[in-house]
């Protein structure tokens, strides 16, 4: 095994930029973004600068030639633009930094960042952003005050006031996490028609559809998908026909199927599966969620447990089936993605600050670990 260690260079003062037109990829080299932590919270203890980008040699899948973007507070959740001209990034803060959270825009230049502009997310903790098909919106979830917002793009990258904030209430049945609502991410259906919230706090999948032209959010009928009581939900990722997603459950450690009407929003309950091994008795807590490119293949995080759970795909009902779990060489698999390719998968291990490259065996799903990383307190890791 080939353990690679790089060393970020970070920079005190703001990292000079230049207008210049974002560089066009090759085939050979694409970027990772990677959100953080940068201070120290009640459930981590955040040491890194900022947000940071490597290169990923396509051929080897070995990440190099890294920056750190300084100047922003627990950015741990990032989006790309569809044209890879802009990055979205949330300020996962508190009442004790500000009056509520932010969520930021910046410019991709040539191997760094330029702060754009930031907007308030309207609550705290906001935890996760995504960016519409079109480019033209953006969404935050905010963990602590039940809300999200959706954001109009400006031409220039630039995020507009809130045209819309939804606000939740409600509680579940685990008194220590769902005193209150918890929005845990946003997530679009594959066309864009309709936004999905999995509530941690309140045990539901609240949906509903964009509407563009006026900029506001319309609860579908009916407005929510219900989840197990208790269970949690936290990250979904849809099947690219956009007929069934699936959602992870933080506090039960399960993966949920659901069939999804692309036409009116309605989402039933198909499949519940666990992301745990039967004779696992500890404890652990889901984090994320991805399907490979072909869609043959999901994976599910849990920290705890530390492992990715992997299961195979049906392509005739989308049903699931538990393949095995692969240890992440960490503690704390927050987060992980999929290379375009779909031939590796990169774990970022929260608590013991490390990412870990596996290749994937397009046969059986499998993961073998291929090289380490040193990265403090990664969280996000998204590909341009």
């Amino acid at each position: 095994m080939r353990i690679a260690f790089f060393l970020f260079m970070i920079s005190l003062t703001m990292i000079q930029c230049t207008s210049k037109p974002v560089e066009e990829k090759t085939p050979e080299l694409l970027n990772m973004w990677i959100g953080t932590y940068t201070k120290k919270e009640g459930h981590v203890d955040g040491q890194a600068p900022g947000i940071f980008r490597s290169k990923v040699d396509a051929q080897s899948g070995d990440l190099k030639d890294q920056f750190a973007k300084s100047g922003i507070i627990n950015p741990s959740f990032v989006a790309v633009s569809p044209d890879d001209q802009y990055l979205y990034a949330v300020s996962e803060t508190g009442p004790d930094v500000d009056t509520t959270g932010y969520v930021y825009a910046y410019m991709i230049t040539d191997d760094s960042l330029k702060m754009i502009n930031r907007q308030p997310s309207y609550a705290f903790a906001p935890c996760h952003v995504s960016v519409h098909p079109s480019g033209k919106w953006v969404f935050v979830a905010n963990y602590v005050g039940g809300v999200i917002a959706m954001y109009p793009v400006q031409e220039t990258g630039a995020l507009a006031m809130a045209t819309d904030i939804q606000r939740f209430s409600g509680s579940g049945p685990n008194t220590a996490r769902q005193e209150a609502s918890h929005p845990h991410s946003v997530f679009m259906d594959p066309k864009g028609n309709f936004l999905l919230t999995p509530d941690l706090g309140t045990d539901k999948i609240m949906i509903f559809r964009i509407d563009t032209e006026a900029g506001k959010l319309i609860p579908a009928d009916p407005p929510f998908a219900e989840a197990e009581p208790g269970s949690g939900p936290r990250h979904l990722v849809f099947y690219p026909d956009g007929k069934s997603f699936y959602v992870i459950h933080e506090l039960n450690n399960t993966i949920v199927h659901y069939r999804f009407d692309p036409a009116t929003g309605a989402a039933t309950r198909e499949q519940t599966i666990s992301t745990l091994p039967s004779d696992f008795t500890g404890t652990s807590y889901c984090a994320d969620i991805h399907l490979t490119p072909d869609a043959r293949f999901l994976y599910g995080s849990n920290r705890g447990h530390n492992s990715i759970a992997i299961f195979s795909v049906d392509p005739l009902n989308q049903s699931l089936k538990a393949v095995g779990h692969q240890y992440t060489k960490g503690d704390f698999p927050r987060n992980f993605t999929i290379d375009p390719e779909g031939k590796r998968l990169y774990v970022a291990n929260q608590n013991s600050s490390n990412i870990v490259q596996f290749n994937i065996d397009p046969e059986t799903g499998m993961l073998e670990e291929t090289a380490q990383y040193r990265v403090p307190t990664p969280v996000c890791l998204v590909f341009q």
